[in-house]
């Protein structure tokens, strides 16, 4: 992964956007984001077809700071819409939606 241009790309969509509020800019992309519960298997999904994120909220309800892993969650699902573009494989999506997460 290119750390230089995935900062870059976050710089221009703080720019952009004007807010580095992953909920904020969830909402200026069109992005839902809706809560449900399921195992804890995963923390959140994002679905390409209808731009929503899904955030589960028994992970959530299990952990020490929820607001905290929650925007972590949100900013790693919109890692995976702004790397739609890119055309990357799935292990390279998920890197990249990791690296995506860290810098918001």
């Amino acid at each position: 992964m290119d750390f230089g241009f995935l900062q870059h790309l976050c710089d221009e969509i703080i720019r952009d956007y004007g807010t580095r509020d992953v909920f904020l800019i969830a909402e200026k992309v069109g992005v839902s984001i809706i809560y449900e519960s399921w195992h804890p298997v995963t923390f959140g999904e994002f679905e390409k077809n209808t731009k929503t994120i899904r955030i589960n909220r028994n992970a959530l309800a299990s952990a020490a700071n929820a607001e905290d892993l929650e925007r972590k969650i949100v900013a790693h699902e919109l890692g995976h819409f702004f790397a739609i573009d890119l055309k990357l494989g799935r292990k390279e999506e998920e890197k990249f939606a990791r690296a995506f997460a860290e810098i918001f």
